[in-house]
C-alpha cells in the first residue's frame, strides 16, 4: 500500500497558485478526519490562511526562503509518488476560515507571524491584511518576489557544483 500525503492547492496573494504538501506535524489530524468524515474530511482546510515558504530551502540551510501566507482551496489525500516528490511542504502555522474570517486582521497576523524573519513578517502581515481586508500590497509582494529570486539563485550557485 502506498504512503498517503496530503497536497494543499493554495492561492499566494499576489494571485499565483501552488500546490504544497501539508506539513508532517498537521498530516494525522487530516488523516484521523479523513478516516472519521468521508467525503467532508477536508472542509476544515478550505479557505484556511497557511504559512508556506516561497522560495526553495537551500543544501547549506544557510539562508531560509522566504514565508507568506497563503489561502487554501482544497486539500486532497494522494498517494505519494514521483509527482509529489517535488512539491515543498507547508510549515505548521495555519489558521482555519471559521477563526479568521471572525477576528481581525492584526489578531491573525499576529498568530501566524511565528518567529519568522522581519521580511517574512512583513509578508504575513501583508497577506493577512489582504486576505481580510482586500488591501493590496505591491511594495512588499514586490521585496519578497525579489528575495524568491534571490534565493532561487543561491540554489543554482549552490547545485552547480
Amino acid at each position: 500500500m502506498s504512503e498517503k500525503v496530503f497536497v494543499a492547492h493554495v492561492t499566494l496573494s499576489w494571485g499565483e497558485k501552488r500546490d504544497y504538501l501539508i506539513a508532517n506535524d498537521v498530516e494525522p489530524g487530516l488523516q484521523h478526519r479523513l478516516d472519521t468524515y468521508g467525503n467532508s474530511w477536508n472542509e476544515v482546510m478550505q479557505n484556511a490562511l497557511m504559512n508556506v515558504p516561497v522560495a526553495p530551502y537551500l543544501p547549506s540551510n544557510s539562508v531560509q526562503p522566504p514565508i507568506a501566507t497563503a489561502k487554501v482551496s482544497d486539500v486532497e489525500a494522494r498517494d505519494f509518488g514521483p509527482t509529489e516528490e517535488k512539491l515543498q511542504r507547508t510549515r505548521s502555522q495555519f489558521i482555519m476560515a471559521a477563526m479568521w474570517e471572525k477576528q481581525s486582521a492584526e489578531t491573525t497576523a499576529n498568530f501566524l507571524h511565528h518567529d519568522y524573519d522581519q521580511a517574512s513578517q512583513a509578508e504575513i502581515f501583508a497577506d493577512v491584511d489582504y486576505w481580510v481586508n482586500g488591501t493590496k500590497h505591491p511594495d512588499v509582494w514586490a521585496h519578497t518576489k525579489q528575495l524568491i529570486r534571490d534565493q532561487e539563485k543561491r540554489l543554482s550557485e549552490e547545485t552547480a557544483n
